[in-house]
């Protein structure tokens, strides 16, 4: 980073320095986009630089921890359990599929985030996961970290990004998120020119942010308020849950 704001006696500011550091020593910073879209590539950022060919295939369904047994057809779920060596999903093993998918989506961001060519949202929010559980310090102890993603009622896009610290509320109302929370969205940090933009870790207030407030990417992606002026419908729902505590014991087929 081009500056070190001030985080004197601020856990959050010094959790998103660690982070952001890290992010920066790992191919994920440098990593090209499957997925530009044109509504957040800055002005004076070629798209041209920062486009990849799209891969796939990579990151694992998960089953988001709102969802139960009965939400899901059979089809589906023998597909999930299959995908963990699984053989006949029920109501009482359905935790356990839902472990092991965490389990092996960790595994797969621990094996990438260090080497990653290019990748879409979902592939840079599992890395940035993975890397979070590979180094425990980052953190520290006791702080919640989840999967999100964000879901357009049209169907034409979706996002995935990952939540640091978030208070107990409505993961509609943004702006209750708290004064310990913060965003990681490597994606969205690619398709930018300036700071703070350019910075992968977002602050979710202002308050003792210094250069981690970014207020397009609260306002325009994660808030996506010219979408919804446009009667779009957009949700963001939590797709995984961790602590801090326990995210470092997943992606090592201890599940």
């Amino acid at each position: 980073m081009s500056e070190n704001p001030s985080h004197s006696a601020n856990p959050r500011m010094e959790r998103m320095i660690r982070v952001q550091a890290a992010i920066e020593k790992t191919r994920m910073a440098t990593a090209k986009l499957w997925n530009p879209w044109e509504t957040v590539v800055e002005k004076g950022v070629e798209i041209n630089k920062i486009k990849a060919a799209a891969g796939g295939g990579q990151v694992p369904e998960t089953i988001p921890p709102s969802r139960s047994f009965t939400d899901y057809g059979a089809l589906k779920l023998r597909l999930l359990a299959k995908s963990v060596d699984i053989e006949t999903p029920t109501a009482q093993n359905f935790a356990n599929i839902a472990l092991k998918l965490k389990d092996k989506y960790i595994e797969v961001g621990r094996t990438n985030y260090r080497t990653l060519d290019s990748a879409n949202c979902t592939l840079f929010a599992c890395c940035v996961l993975g890397m979070l559980a590979d180094d425990p310090h980052l953190l520290g102890r006791g702080v919640k970290v989840e999967l999100f993603n964000l879901v357009e009622s049209t169907g034409a896009s979706g996002h995935a990004y990952v939540v640091v610290g978030r208070a107990d509320c409505d993961p509609q109302d943004v702006d209750s998120y708290g004064p310990d929370c913060f965003f990681i969205d490597v994606w969205y940090a690619r398709q930018r020119r300036t700071e703070p933009g350019t910075r992968s870790v977002k602050a979710a207030t202002p308050d003792g942010a210094a250069g981690f407030w970014d207020e397009p990417f609260i306002n325009d992606l994660i808030k996506s308020e010219g979408l919804r002026k446009k009667g779009v419908t957009v949700s963001l729902v939590p797709k995984l849950l961790f602590t801090s505590d326990d995210l470092p014991t997943f992606g090592l087929s201890k599940y």
